[in-house]
């Protein structure tokens, strides 16, 4: 009985170390400081479009990695919950700290 308790210790503190701390994700104000496109998908019949930004827009976002910020460019819908298919679209953008510079933390 001891040795399962032990085993079942060891998976829990496995399990729990492993899992990834996402915490809070701490968003900021970014200004575009040059012109930005990128190719979205938008679903439907139009599938893709371009989504572009202009020098002074300002946008808010997180850092996702470095280098790249992401940001929210649709709002969440229960059409992006069923399986993957024509009509689901991009609620997310990554892009390049190059073309951005931080307003506010």
């Amino acid at each position: 009985m001891k040795a399962v308790h032990f085993t079942c210790s060891i998976l829990f503190l496995l399990l729990f170390n492993n899992c990834k701390k996402e915490g809070i994700r701490k968003e900021s104000q970014y200004v575009f400081v040059k012109p930005f496109c990128s190719i979205v998908t938008v679903g439907g019949v139009v599938g893709i479009t371009e989504k572009c930004f202009s020098t002074g827009d300002t946008i808010t976002g997180y850092q996702k990695e470095e280098g790249k910020i992401i940001i929210r460019i649709a709002e969440h819908s229960y059409r992006n919950e069923r399986p993957q298919s024509s009509m689901n679209y991009q609620e997310f953008l990554d892009i390049p700290l190059d073309y951005l510079k931080v307003l506010k933390n």
